[in-house]
């Protein structure tokens, strides 16, 4: 039998690889009744700001070669709200819970981390999503900037929860923010977040979301993600990553693992099959057996030692 314990850094330690990724399963239980969230690895909340949010305007999400293109704009009822009137959901189904927060200013990030302190022990990290347009800066992407990512790990660095840093892949100073991360207080990151992206209307050749470009996820995303995971960990090997981007099945979860990820996220993949997380949670024990491994946590990296036949030597 394949151990399946998976420590991301220390003080969160998951029975299993497998979660959803934010925003594919909302704020609490809606995806109670397609998955026995208490088997997940952990839940991701969707992002939270210390203020609600009524998101981008109509049609928030289309269909793309591959993919799927997004643009929500990360609508939400504030952390305040959650808190008091969704959380107790998840306590009674007895999930690990990791809270995404997301502001527009560094100080909304500090705002949220402070929301947090002192949340029922049920939430066992936070997830800071960067990619997110930030108004003090002509709405660059937080994610695009070294000094912008430096100043969002030093506005949370209260928090007494674990910190999972998620980031974007289109950006060129990926591997420059890395190292920031890497030498920050926080605890891992979350690679990655969707590709910018653009879609066309054919019926009238303007762009089809309703805040033109969107976020890019799915099948096309996947390589993308596994490219930046394998060339984190390269770079970076003692920094725990969180691999998220196209896994569709236990094939693809074992990808992101041996690139480098100690964990993986399932997103898009629910969109078309909402059971996928629990069948990637059953398949994925097998499937690493037959590769000849006995833990999880032996997976991780393995690209980089040699692969699959290094077990067997």
């Amino acid at each position: 039998m394949v151990d399946m314990t998976s420590v991301i850094c220390q003080g969160l330690t998951l029975k299993t690889p497998v979660m959803n990724a934010s925003g594919v399963g909302g704020f609490s239980n809606e995806l109670h009744g397609y998955v026995n969230m208490a088997e997940m690895g952990a839940f991701v909340t969707k992002s939270l700001a210390p203020f609600e949010t009524k998101g981008n305007p109509a049609p928030r999400v289309v269909g793309a070669n591959a993919a799927m293109l997004n643009s929500v704009g990360l609508t939400g009822p504030g952390i305040e709200f959650w808190r008091e009137n969704l959380l107790a959901k998840l306590v009674k189904i007895n999930v690990p819970t990791i809270v995404s927060i997301w502001g527009r200013t560094i100080d909304d990030y500090a705002r949220a981390a402070a929301l947090l302190q002192g949340v029922d022990p049920i939430v066992v990290g936070v997830e800071v999503n960067v990619s997110c347009p930030n108004i003090e800066d002509k709405n660059k992407m937080f994610a695009h900037s070294v000094t912008s990512v430096g100043e969002i790990l030093d506005a949370t660095k209260e928090l007494s929860l674990p910190r999972l840093i998620k980031l974007s892949p289109s950006t060129h100073l990926l591997g420059e923010i890395l190292e920031v991360v890497d030498a920050s207080s926080a605890s891992g990151v979350v690679l990655t977040n969707t590709a910018l992206g653009l879609s066309l209307d054919m019926g009238n050749l303007l762009p089809s979301l309703g805040a033109r470009g969107g976020g890019l996820s799915g099948p096309a995303l996947h390589q993308i993600a596994l490219r930046a995971i394998y060339d984190s960990y390269r770079a970076l090997p003692n920094l725990p990553i969180v691999g998220v981007g196209g896994v569709s099945n236990a094939r693809g979860a074992i990808e992101m693992l041996a690139a480098g990820a100690r964990v993986i996220q399932i997103g898009t993949a629910s969109f078309v099959e909402p059971r996928v997380i629990s069948k990637v949670i059953q398949d994925l024990p097998k499937e690493i057996e037959k590769l000849g491994f006995s833990a999880v946590s032996d997976l991780v990296g393995a690209a980089h030692r040699g692969g699959a036949a290094a077990t067997r030597d």
